[in-house]
């Protein structure tokens, strides 16, 4: 802590941006961390089974770019927008296919969990182009969740019945958007497997 302390007050203005831009990423992964933990021993102590989905996203994702956790009977998928969206973000990235494989996979291998794909901005103002055009943070999160919907089902097969696409705007952002690390955090994809309806 000292070192830390000491090595700060040697900085620039610009390496202070990017220390506590590492800050924030190394606080909000030790936060998910967390998070998973205390639902792992809430799932314990009360004798709750895990999702079956759960287990089988953690095994199938892990190495990926993807977050898997757990909120409440709930499972959630976070993947940030930067690995689905070509630079131009108008269409999904070749290198995104493989993820989003995966988890059309695990789509139809629960074929009775309603899933929400929700896509978060990030508070940055938007390109002139979509301004002219009239759209907003809304509706470009909107159109891009639909946009992974339909690779879902015209890709890889995924049930159209299963899904809902919402955009989110720039609502619910999860790190600061005073740095390119907390903006790019914030800008994200949530699958959310909600629990299996019988039929």
């Amino acid at each position: 802590m000292i070192l830390l302390t000491l090595c700060a007050a040697f900085a620039t203005p610009a390496e202070d941006r990017q220390l506590i831009g590492q800050l924030d990423r190394e606080v909000i992964a030790l936060k998910q961390k967390i998070e998973v933990l205390n639902e792992r021993l809430a799932t314990c102590a009360s004798g709750e089974a895990v999702a079956p989905v759960y287990g089988e996203l953690m095994t199938v994702l892990q190495g990926q770019h993807a977050v898997v956790s757990r909120a409440g009977a709930r499972t959630l998928v976070t993947v940030q927008l930067d690995e689905l969206f070509a630079s131009d973000g108008a269409r999904v990235r070749e290198e995104a296919l493989p993820l989003l494989d995966l988890i059309a996979t695990a789509m139809k291998g629960h074929p009775e969990s309603p899933i929400t794909l929700a896509v978060y901005g990030d508070g940055e103002p938007l390109p002139t182009l979509f301004k002219k055009a009239g759209v907003g943070a809304w509706e470009l999160t909107s159109w891009r969740a639909a946009l992974v919907a339909r690779t879902l089902v015209e890709q890889f097969g995924v049930a159209p019945a299963q899904l809902t696409a919402a955009g989110r705007g720039d609502q619910a952002p999860v790190a600061t958007a005073d740095t390119p690390e907390g903006r790019n955090l914030n800008r994200r994809l949530v699958v959310s497997f909600e629990p299996g309806v019988s039929p």
